[in-house]
Order: C-alpha cells, then structure tokens, then sequence
C-alpha cells in the first residue's frame, strides 16, 4: 500500500518549515499541489521514498518533473 505525500516548503516566514500533506494517488497530489502551491516546487513522496520534484512558474500551465518517477509496476 502507498504512503503518498506532497510536501513543500512553507511561505510562513519560518525557516526551513516543512508542509507534508497525505494524498491517495498521484493524480489527487497534482490536484493538491495545484491548490496548495500554484507556482514554486513540491516534492512527491511515497513513506520515505521521493518519487518527484515537481516545478511550476506562474505562467506555465504544467507540472515538470524534476527526477524521475520511479512507480512498481505489478506483473
């Protein structure tokens, strides 16, 4: 069972902090970003395995992906 997560730095003015929030799937984590983080990076995690960085400027309409995806496929 996946562990999905998004997690970006905070705008708060605190150094350093950290915002993780759980997700179910990788389609909900855009989601999530898109309303959380509209422009800047997250990080895609699965437990303790990150799966992607992802970046977005203002004027782009899209997600890149920074590092691979590494998914298990079943056979």
């Amino acid at each position: 069972m996946s562990d999905y997560r998004i997690e970006y730095l905070s705008d708060s003015g605190q150094p350093g902090l950290r915002i993780s929030l759980p997700v179910p799937d990788i389609t909900t984590a855009l989601v999530v970003a898109d309303i959380n983080r509209p422009d800047g990076e997250v990080e895609l995690w699965d437990g303790d395995h990150q799966l992607a960085r992802l970046q977005r400027d203002q004027d782009c309409a899209f997600w890149r992906v920074g590092q691979r995806l590494k998914l298990n496929h079943r056979q």
